[in-house]
């Protein structure tokens, strides 16, 4: 491609926030031109380049601008001053349909000669839509804008340098109600201000008083399971990490809810609120915990459905906690009229286990990685890349190549895998001719996870039951004999297959190929489709994708949590739901429902070698009570940094002690478990504290005669 520049410089100009307006002035920057054999496009830097399909393709800079607290967006203006004419015509590329990864389609090159013949500005709006969203307690006025104005009869071709951005603001209750979501986590006020265009907002919102930090890591799973998670549960509490159980049974009987997903996601809210959990972690597939079926339509850019679902396993629900998702009551969730939350408020991922030795594997996997690394491994990558269509040919390890070293390509900076300081493996179908290519084979690919690889990388085609060239059969622990924690590190998967990780369905590959003893620890995955834009290296699930590693590696505020890390590359791209072509609605909103973390949410992803895991963070307690009900017989397990005297008090419904105290002295640290027999206390509800020198906690335990 032939690059011409025209040299400007990208800054925000001022804000200002006057009675029901929020203002802010862009100062835009280094405009381009590329030549895509007979056409062009137009790039700024920081836009993303967009349209509708059929239609000129033009840059796209993104609006995430903070209001002022209790108000929504209302309405947009796109002020746009200081027009520069480039010198020249051009003939803008078309923008062509978005195609999903895994399904054979016309692949038509799509032009609407009608707008290209229009002598006039294009186009007609220079705003992409309003979208009102929230994160962590803040509100959000989110959109997008052009900077250039096309004449598509003439070719000529202009951009403003200086664009004000004017939201119109009115108080509205959804964002008041939101403010009990506000947060005193450093953690999270970091990615708020990097989020927002406006930080100096953040002062007019009240400041909350410290929440509880009892606890940072919630698992929810059905009762039968809860000491499947026990080896986890201390590990984290190792390093200060602090876990609650809670049964599925338990937020059934004792939260309010249509049913149990919105149990469930009530439960999660009222901990975020409560005890600023920072992670959640659902105990199984859905037939265990049950999803939120989200909808979604993608349409052609010719008219007509590309693909529509009702059935989307869309586990942002329980991540991202404002609303209901189901704004206008008709038990569809996700529709464009639901104002969906986008912006996730808490890391959440899944193990999508059916028995408990799926769990027990899943578990091991997650510990093992972690307390007993396999050193020198951490900086071996793999990135593969397939053969994706073929009018105009679009070739996987293009939008892998994305991935390594820092990039501005398709108008957005993403950091990537430092190429100088790993070693990156690369297995990529390769053109070999006009419509021949060379294609890479299992064997090798299974060679080269065996050797040992901290991460694989991967775009091609899936389904249920085919991943990476392999069918489901194939995922075998013979097949992948040295990622067994020992050899080997355990590896990660990120893929933007189809339909590979719908662990809605018995026995999905991904499920599998975290069930089985070796080869994947955690993974991310599409419970349905994946999404690309043909001829190009961009595409939705491209761009959560190039986020997600760039969150991973970013070189001043890095972060190394595979759930945070993937709820980073959701909030990073929800600004493009808004985007010309894609809000009525499309393939962007589609992959912000449907990419999933299946695995632990607060997993250390190792991008060096650590001295010992994950680091400390404080010195807590945990403990478990089990079988929960209980007829009589009761086996208290807990866990503590040091040594420490220990009392339990039973305390009945009325705040009543019952019985006498239970008191042990724990001489040294970690895993103590104790019995006691409560076959006197008749059916009920009761809590019980557990004591120590330096802390307290308290656990609901139900007695059924």
């Amino acid at each position: 491609m032939k690059k011409i520049s025209f040299l400007l410089l990208v800054s925000f100009l001022s804000v200002a926030v006057f009675s029901g307006n929020v203002e802010k002035t862009f100062r835009i920057g280094n405009c381009s031109i590329l030549n895509i054999g007979q056409y062009q496009t137009v790039t700024v830097d920081n836009a993303k380049l967009s349209g509708i399909p059929g239609e000129p393709t033009l840059p796209y800079l993104a609006v995430s601008l903070m209001l002022p607290p209790g108000e929504s967006a209302e309405s947009i203006e796109i002020i746009r001053e200081n027009e520069t004419i480039l010198p020249g015509t051009y003939l803008l590329y078309p923008k062509q349909d978005v195609l999903t990864i895994s399904k054979n389609l016309s692949g038509e090159f799509l032009k609407n000669e009608a707008v290209y013949r229009m002598n006039g500005n294009y186009p007609a709006s220079v705003s992409g839509n309003l979208l009102n969203q929230y994160l962590n307690g803040f509100s959000f006025a989110l959109s997008t804008f052009t900077p250039v104005n096309y004449n598509p009869a003439t070719g000529k071709v202009s951009y403003f340098r200086d664009v004000t951005v004017r939201i119109k603001t009115r108080p509205y209750a959804k964002s008041a109600t939101t403010l009990k979501n506000l947060t005193t986590s450093k953690n999270a006020l970091d990615r708020v201000r990097s989020f927002t265009q406006n930080p100096e907002m953040i002062s007019q919102y009240p400041v909350t008083s410290n929440k509880k930090t009892g606890y940072q890591i919630l698992i929810i799973t059905p009762f039968s399971f809860e000491d499947g998670f026990n080896d986890l549960v201390n590990y984290y509490s190792s390093k200060g990490m602090i876990t609650q159980i809670v049964s599925t049974e338990d937020i059934n009987a004792g939260t309010s809810g249509i049913d149990l997903q919105e149990k469930i996601r009530n439960y999660i809210t009222q901990e975020y609120q409560n005890n600023s959990i920072e992670y959640v972690l659902l105990g199984g597939s859905e037939e265990w915990v049950p999803s939120r079926k989200f909808y979604c339509v993608v349409y052609f850019g010719t008219g007509g459905v590309e693909e529509e679902s009702y059935d989307i396993p869309a586990d942002i629900y329980y991540s991202a906690l404002d609303g209901t998702d189901d704004l206008n009551g008709n038990l569809v969730y996700g529709e464009v009229a639901d104002s969906t939350d986008l912006l996730p408020d808490v890391a959440v991922g899944r193990l999508p286990f059916s028995t408990q030795a799926d769990l027990a594997s899943m578990v091991h996997k997650s510990v093992s990685y972690q307390a007993n690394p396999v050193l020198d491994e951490a900086d071996r990558l793999l990135l593969v890349g397939e053969y994706l269509w073929d009018s105009p040919i679009t070739m996987g390890g293009d939008y892998m190549d994305l991935l390594i070293d820092n990039h501005n390509d398709n108008g957005y900076f993403s950091h990537g895998i430092p190429s100088g300081s790993n070693h990156i493996e690369k297995l990529y179908d390769t053109l070999t001719g006009l419509t021949s290519y060379w294609q890479w084979s299992t064997d090798s690919l299974i060679a080269k996870i065996n050797r040992g690889t901290s991460f694989i990388h991967h775009l091609g085609h899936a389904n249920t039951s085919y991943m990476l060239r392999l069918d489901i059969n194939e995922i075998t622990d013979a097949n992948f004999y040295g990622v067994n924690g020992i050899d080997h590190n355990y590896s990660f998967l990120y893929t933007q297959g189809c339909y590979d990780g719908s662990f809605d369905i018995p026995s999905c590959i991904a499920s599998r190929s975290l069930a089985i003893n070796n080869f994947v620890a955690a993974g991310i995955f599409n419970t349905r489709y994946g999404w690309f834009d043909q001829g190009t290296t961009d595409g939705p699930s491209e761009h959560l994708q190039r986020e997600f590693v760039s969150a991973l590696y970013n070189d001043t505020l890095p972060e190394n949590h595979i759930g945070k890390v993937h709820m980073i590359s959701k909030i990073k791209t929800a600004h493009w739901i808004g985007l010309p072509g894609e809000f009525e609605p499309g393939a962007q909103r589609w992959t912000q429902y449907d990419c999933t973390l299946l695995g632990d949410p607060a997993l250390w992803i190792r991008t060096k070698d650590p001295v010992s895991g994950i680091p400390v963070k404080n010195t807590s307690m945990y403990f478990s009570l089990y079988p929960n009900p209980t007829h009589g017989a009761l086996n208290i397990s807990f866990s503590l940094p040091e040594p420490s005297d220990v009392t339990l008090r039973i305390i009945d419904a009325t705040g009543q002690q019952v019985g006498n105290d239970h008191s042990w002295k724990a001489e040294g640290n970690g895993k103590h478990k104790y019995s006691i027999d409560l076959t006197g206390l008749s059916s009920g509800i009761y809590y019980c504290r557990m004591e120590t020198n330096k802390t307290s906690q308290t656990k609901k335990l139900v007695v059924i005669r």
